[in-house]
């Protein structure tokens, strides 16, 4: 016994003099799960180094294993203190941008835990940032990039943003001036963007895009473009999670702002009067959604005519444009477009050579107005000039017409990832799809030209491809927010008004049947069966999602069905 208080009291004085014995035992403590006394003596070891002038990179080294050691034993801002130090010493220049990476996600991960969440959303956000395409896509394409590896720090903090902010707001947490709190917004809706791309992010997403949306209602005011286009983020987000009362509000809130800011006739406003009657016709709401739908259709009688239906009926038939293209409605392999142009000589912004294959698009001229204004490029040229003076954004194409054979390259080379569609299975085919860039890179939900785009597509002919939740690539991520296909003016205007919500495909297969009911005034009522639809009982989108990509020239039974009944859009 008395041996063993004469080893204990020296073994105490070894290790309050003897750096090396202190390091030891800290070392052994981290290992064997004991953090709290293991954080104890680190912070020794720590101090004894410094104090006797050990290297810098024997205390960053130190300092780098005890931030761990601290923040398992819940000692959240001690942690994140240190991992500052380190990353704030030169050693830390010497750091590749992975293991620099790995530290500030450690330190951003510590700031939630600590509460500083304006701290950690800075540092996802230039994650995301850096990230560039990976950033826009719910799954990424190249693992093993460096733009991969941001994405995936970004992904694996959504647990703790979830946790940290409520699903409905949570804009007193950030704090400061003006600038800072609004400089916060803007980074979270980003990140909320980002996560609200994946059914698991859903709770990270709501709680940061509701705390922006609060900061920016509070300093810019509700009828501000910024704070009306998180409503387009938002709102879909929390009719995933089922808070239909809260969308409704969302999507209330935003139809009377924009009503207040471009008037109450304005054709504009039908995307939000679309959005909340279909949260109506969700609740059960009938009445209203009904008298949402009739509102939607003289706002449109009196903005494009009673006549809008049947213009260019048999062209876009027999010129393709209305025609659906997905793994259910297959291209052939020689199929190419005749009237290829290049976007350039019509004004449009291109990101890549202007001769290449890929900036080029289908002329598609109406046969009934002047073909030099009243075709593809010169309305996306005319649709860009107008969202990048409302977003003062660098909007480009990134991608137009690819046949057959680069198609076929592209997914070799790249793979079964869904961001890259099997041959075949592309509208890029057809010479009608525009990819589009935003600075340099594919434009994601928190661009601002998004909102203007999804506003103001559909009177320039264009409708968004694969909007979310659809099962039109074989892929699991088919969501594109930056992929619009041009089918037309008429044809988008009768999308918007009376076509099915997030149902694009679909409603190009029953064309000719939802343009002769919209003609003769028959429009279906709602929480009614849509009767197109209806006719053949197929409806794709209820289909279970394919896991490995169609064989070419194969159909299963419901794309012969939608084919037979689309007529003109049979493949050729």
């Amino acid at each position: 016994m008395f041996l063993a208080l004469i080893y204990a009291a020296y073994f105490n004085i070894v290790v309050r003099v003897d750096p090396d014995a202190t390091q030891s035992r800290f070392r052994v403590l981290a290992d064997s799960g004991s953090p709290k006394t293991a954080a104890v003596y680190g912070e020794r070891a720590l101090a004894m180094s410094i104090k006797d002038g050990a290297p810098e990179e024997s205390i960053v080294q130190l300092k780098k294993r005890l931030a761990t050691v601290h923040l398992e034993a819940r000692n959240y801002e001690r942690g994140a203190t240190l991992y500052e130090q380190v990353l704030s010493s030169p050693i830390s220049r010497r750091y590749d941008a992975r293991e620099h990476a790995v530290l500030e996600n450690r330190l951003a991960r510590a700031y939630i835990l600590a509460g500083e969440l304006e701290r950690a959303v800075s540092i996802y956000s230039t994650f995301l940032e850096l990230a560039k395409d990976e950033g826009a896509r719910a799954l990424p394409e190249n693992t093993g990039s460096l733009e991969a590896f941001f994405a995936e720090r970004v992904r694996d903090s959504g647990d703790l943003f979830a946790e940290a902010l409520k699903p409905t707001g949570s804009g007193e947490l950030f704090s400061g001036s003006f600038e800072a709190r609004l400089a916060a917004a803007n980074e979270m809706a980003n990140l909320g963007a980002f996560f609200g791309m994946r059914e698991t992010g859903l709770y990270a997403a709501a709680g940061l895009l509701s705390a922006a949306y609060e900061i920016r209602r509070e300093l810019l005011g509700g009828d501000h473009q910024d704070t009306v286009q998180l409503v387009l983020i938002l709102g879909p987000v929390y009719v995933g999670m089922g808070r239909l009362h809260d969308s409704e509000t969302l999507y209330l809130e935003a139809f009377h702002a924009q009503e207040r800011v471009k008037g109450a006739n304005s054709p504009d406003l039908s995307l939000y009067i679309k959005l909340l009657a279909g949260v109506y016709e969700r609740q059960g709401r009938l009445t209203e959604a009904q008298a949402l739908h009739e509102h939607m259709r003289s706002l449109f009688r009196d903005a494009f005519g009673p006549q809008r239906y049947a213009a260019n009926r048999q062209h876009d038939r027999r010129s393709d444009i209305d025609r659906p293209v997905s793994q259910y409605f297959l291209l052939p392999d020689d199929y190419t477009p005749r009237d290829l142009v290049a976007a350039a000589k019509y004004s449009v912004p291109v990101g890549k050579d202007p001769e290449i294959e890929e900036m080029k698009v289908r002329l598609a001229a109406d046969e009934t107005a002047d073909p030099r204004e009243a075709n593809l490029p010169a309305r996306l040229a005319q649709l860009i000039s107008l969202c990048r003076s409302e977003s003062g954004e660098n909007i480009s194409l990134r991608s137009g017409y690819r046949s057959f054979r680069t198609q076929h390259a592209l997914y070799n080379r790249i793979g079964f990832k869904g961001t890259v569609t099997p041959p075949g299975m592309s509208e890029h085919q057809l010479g009608l799809a525009v990819d589009i860039n935003i600075n340099g890179r594919l434009m994601r939900r928190s661009d601002r030209t998004n909102q203007c785009f999804e506003e103001n597509a559909f009177r320039f002919g264009f409708i968004l491809s694969y909007p979310p939740g659809n099962n039109y690539l074989p892929g699991m991520d088919s969501f594109e927010p930056w992929h619009w296909r041009y089918v037309g003016v008429q044809t988008a205007q009768l999308y918007r008004e009376t076509g099915p919500l997030d149902h694009p495909q679909e409603f190009l297969a029953f064309l000719p049947c939802y343009r002769e009911r919209a003609a003769a005034g028959l429009f279906s009522t709602a929480g009614e069966p849509d009767l197109c639809l209806a006719e053949t009982e197929i409806i794709t989108a209820a289909t279970p999602q394919k896991t490995v990509a169609q064989p070419l020239g194969e159909k299963d039974n419901s794309a012969r069905i939608l084919n037979d009944a689309a007529g003109g859009a049979r493949t050729r």
